[in-house]
């Protein structure tokens, strides 16, 4: 019997073209220099000899199964003669071990160089972008929360609503109640506070740091509720309504039957107009299709790490029966789906751009005040973003985006720095001034 040529092609393969001897670093294909005809330097080692009476000849395994690829051992020819010449410092159950460690070696190593190659491969083919995100980054939070005995309870809170004395200078009032005090961004230290009405002992006025609400998760919970509230008074500003069951806010007629136009201030645009509410039709006959479709977003404040915060802003799509009556929720999904299925990543970053210059009036900031410096929320209208590696996006999909920063104008100026002339303002002499807690 004779080595198949079988076996003789898996041994050469399975070997990486290397001596299985430990610690042998030879190449089995030797050229005297870079122009010269490669030559041969291996040789196929039996483990167990051929013949009884060669290298480990007596070991019991079968002479029929001794020209077979497990028997067989890839050698350069210094280390063949060693073995052979020294069996008994070889042993059988040894060059099997060295076999098999050299073979798996071998398979990890070329494993991976190819997929180093391929990644390499990828990486020529990748293209690098930029990758937009629908949260806009809190640059400022109100530095502290005021609380003080309230006179009405939790249960109370509409009555409470109605007491509150809304301030003339645009600045906002959120507010909750609970274990009967009054939590607030507004400084209730002040005489003219828009919780006046509301407050029972005034020497029990207690002020704390917001970041150590951010610390305590029912604090935090508290602290998100007023952030909430305080979307609430800036959505209702802009003329949107609260969907309570989805957790959204969306554009809303006078009266049904109503399409409604807004114009707003876009990017590199004095103005531009936009449909907010309106019935499709049918392309056929131009008919309305008997649902109303209403732009929607919903906005919701992250706390992403130990003092940082962003705002989620998602475009959504609220359907009515007729612009005012809610539409049978069973048909909902399908409405949706079929409306928003053609919606690519460019068309989604189009959405947020419109909201994020509907909501800030076209400017660099959101800003929310409860009065003086510090007491306000600044959000930048600038999307959070990120560099990636991918194979991109395809050809008829792949418009290009540029995530140009709202310009700053002299009334987004005069507004953020009016927050800090009022600050540097003399105090009211009515102020009341305690000790913090």
């Amino acid at each position: 019997m004779t080595i198949s040529q079988k076996d003789q092609r898996i041994l050469f393969q399975q070997s990486g073209n290397r001596c299985a001897f430990p610690g042998c670093t030879k190449s089995l294909v030797y050229r005297t220099d870079a122009t010269s005809s490669p030559t041969s330097i291996s040789e196929v080692a039996h483990i167990v000899a051929k013949s009884l009476d060669g290298p480990r000849g007596s070991h019991p395994l079968p002479v029929e199964e001794r020209d077979l690829y497990d028997n067989l051992i890839l050698l350069c020819e210094e280390h063949h003669h060693i073995v052979d010449d020294n069996p008994a410092s070889y042993p059988v159950e040894m060059l099997r071990r060295w076999k098999q460690e050299h073979e798996q070696l071998v398979d990890s190593a070329t494993g991976k160089a190819v997929a180093k190659r391929r990644a390499h491969e990828r990486s020529e083919s990748y293209v690098k972008e930029t990758v937009y995100s629908s949260l806009f980054p809190v640059l400022h939070m109100p530095q502290y929360i005021y609380a003080a005995p309230c006179k009405l309870a939790q249960s109370d809170y509409g009555k409470a609503k109605a007491r509150v004395i809304h301030p003339r200078d645009g600045s906002i009032a959120p507010f909750i109640i609970q274990e009967s005090r009054i939590y607030c961004f507004n400084n209730l230290r002040y005489h003219k506070n828009p919780f006046r009405e509301l407050i029972g002992d005034r020497s029990q006025i207690n002020r704390y740091q917001t970041r150590d609400w951010w610390r305590d998760p029912d604090y935090e919970r508290w602290f998100v509720q007023l952030l909430n509230q305080s979307l609430n008074k800036l959505t209702g500003r802009k003329g949107l309504n609260w969907d309570s069951r989805h957790y959204r806010y969306y554009f809303f007629p006078n009266q049904a039957g109503e399409t409604v136009e807004i114009t707003y201030q876009p990017l590199n645009q004095a103005r531009a107009s936009r449909k907010v509410v309106w019935e499709p039709q049918t392309r056929s006959t131009g008919a309305g299709k008997g649902y109303w479709f209403h732009l929607a977003v919903a906005l919701r404040f992250h706390h992403v790490g130990l003092d940082h915060w962003c705002l989620s802003v998602r475009p959504e799509m609220h359907i009515t029966q007729d612009g005012i009556a809610p539409y049978p929720s069973e048909k909902i999904g399908h409405r949706v789906t079929r409306a928003v299925s053609h919606r690519f990543n460019y068309d989604l970053l189009g959405q947020i751009q419109f909201w994020r210059s509907f909501l800030s009036d076209g400017r660099p900031r959101i800003l929310l005040s409860y009065g003086k410096a510090p007491q306000y929320v600044e959000i930048s209208t600038n999307l959070m973003e990120s560099e990636i590696q991918w194979p991109g996006m395809p050809e008829e999909h792949a418009k290009p985006f540029k995530n140009i920063e709202l310009p700053e104008t002299l009334f987004s100026q005069a507004e953020f720095k009016q927050l800090f002339h009022d600050a540097e303002m003399e105090i009211d002499e009515d102020e009341v001034d305690y000790e913090d807690e």
